[in-house]
């Protein structure tokens, strides 16, 4: 087995394309990650780093990455190799905060990474991958456009509450990164009244998948089904394109659970996420 890590986005595309391929739905995160890294969607994008894993044949066999302002995230891995992913990490990334992956491989992670840093690891949050079966429409008033750049400044706070209230420990968009996502047409508001009450964006299509989020309902405006009605539309519009869909929801928060189901989407699978912090201080 080799480890090999890279900070080109083009070749760890060309490197993994084969093993991303035979399950582009498990490994969303990942090829989006590579997708926004070539079209210049990544701020700080050269402190991004990919790792692939390599049998005896050269042929690659795993995958994982630490994205510019983010933790390790494990793709898939073969057994035995998440120890010696964490140490190859380590080497050019010491600072990340966290690892996030399938529940066994980021367990294994944490443990390996805290015994070699001597650092604590906490569950931050868990959250569950959905694929889109038979679409459903909820009765909902009000109607869906597309964001534009005169919501900017809507979207960034929106997606700042949706942080804060959630707790997970992603960066936060700026300005300039919701003006770009806006500019490609993949952020959408529900309006009532003439007012945007909830906020549902997709990621850029990779591999014939488009994953849903963020996913957002200011708290004055929910309980009318906005979040679930405005998933939907950007859900048939994507299946339109030819696409299929999946998103992921907070494991935390069983009413994202529900409508998601609701509308559609079946459970894949679950994932974890740990965040590392220093062991406590001796008294």
């Amino acid at each position: 087995m080799r480890i090999e890590i890279t900070a080109d986005a083009a070749r760890y595309r060309a490197v993994t394309e084969a093993l991303l391929l035979r399950d582009p739905l498990r490994h969303t995160v990942i090829t989006t990650a590579i997708a926004n890294h070539l079209a210049g969607m990544q701020a700080d994008a050269e402190r991004s780093r990919f790792l692939s894993v390599h049998d005896d044949e050269a042929a690659v066999i795993g995958a994982a990455m630490r994205a510019a302002g983010r933790g390790v995230y494990l793709g898939e891995l073969p057994a035995g190799s998440v120890a010696a992913v964490a140490d190859a990490m380590a080497e050019v990334a010491r600072d990340v905060g966290g690892v996030e992956g399938a529940i066994d491989d980021a367990t294994e992670f944490a443990q390996r990474w805290g015994c070699r840093h001597g650092v604590d690891f906490v569950e931050a949050y868990s959250t569950r991958l959905y694929r889109l079966a038979e679409l459903s429409f909820p009765e909902t008033a009000g109607t869906p456009r597309r964001a534009t750049e005169s919501d900017v400044a809507l979207c960034v706070g929106w997606t700042e509450a949706m942080r804060v209230e959630s707790g997970m420990p992603s960066p936060t968009l700026n300005a300039i990164a919701v003006r770009n996502r806006i500019a490609t047409g993949r952020w959408w508001l529900w309006e009532r009244d003439g007012r945007p009450v909830s906020l549902a964006a997709h990621q850029i299509p990779v591999f014939g998948w488009s994953r849903i989020g963020p996913v957002y309902t200011p708290p004055e405006e929910r309980g009318h089904g906005y979040a679930s009605i405005l998933t939907a539309h950007v859900a048939r519009t994507l299946r339109w394109q030819g696409l299929n869909v999946c998103l992921f929801a907070d494991l935390a928060n069983p009413t994202s659970n529900k409508i998601y189901r609701a509308i559609g989407f079946e459970p894949v699978r679950d994932f974890r996420h740990y965040q590392f912090t220093p062991p406590p201080t001796e008294r």
